[in-house]
Order: C-alpha cells, then sequence, then structure tokens
C-alpha cells in the first residue's frame, strides 16, 4: 500500500538510494569502508601511543651504553662486548 501512495518509487519518488540509483549505493559503500579504515587506523595509532615500547628516537643515545643493555639481555656475548668498547675508545681518541 506504501509503494501506491509514493507513486512505487520509495519515499518522496527519489528511488532506494537517494535518487543516484546504484551510483548512490557505490558511492555510500565507499565512504562506509573509507569510514572504517579511518577508524581502524586511529585505534591502531593511538593503541601504539600508549603501549610501553620507546619511539626509534628514544632508542638512540650512546653507542657503549646500548653495548651494555645488549651484553645485559644476553644479545652478545663478553667478548663481543669488548671488542665493541675497544672499537668505540678507538673512535673517540
Amino acid at each position: 500500500m506504501m509503494g501506491g501512495l509514493c507513486g512505487g518509487w520509495g519515499w518522496g519518488g527519489w528511488g532506494a538510494w537517494g535518487g543516484l540509483g546504484i551510483i548512490g549505493l557505490i558511492v555510500n559503500l565507499a565512504f562506509f569502508v573509507g569510514l572504517l579504515s579511518v577508524l581502524g587506523l586511529g585505534t591502531t595509532w593511538l593503541v601504539g601511543q600508549f603501549r610501553g615500547q620507546p619511539r626509534a628516537s628514544e632508542v638512540g643515545g650512546d653507542p657503549l651504553e646500548i653495548a651494555r643493555r645488549r651484553l645485559a639481555v644476553g644479545e652478545i656475548t663478553v667478548a663481543e662486548f669488548e671488542e665493541i668498547r675497544d672499537r668505540l675508545r678507538a673512535v673517540q681518541a
């Protein structure tokens, strides 16, 4: 009954997608997918901001201190640390 009252074209005679037909559907879907993408990327960025990982700019610093940390966590051996330390001292001299 409702379709008969509106000329069979939906509300106001503009069709199912606001008068743009299939193009309106495609534009609306593209907008929706884009909105979801922006929200997903924003959420990923926000979570990364609050995670306890240091940024690349904060990781830098004194090379000898970095070598000490690597030795402490077992990434390098004592012999490798001593070699790094000796090379750094030679460069600084």
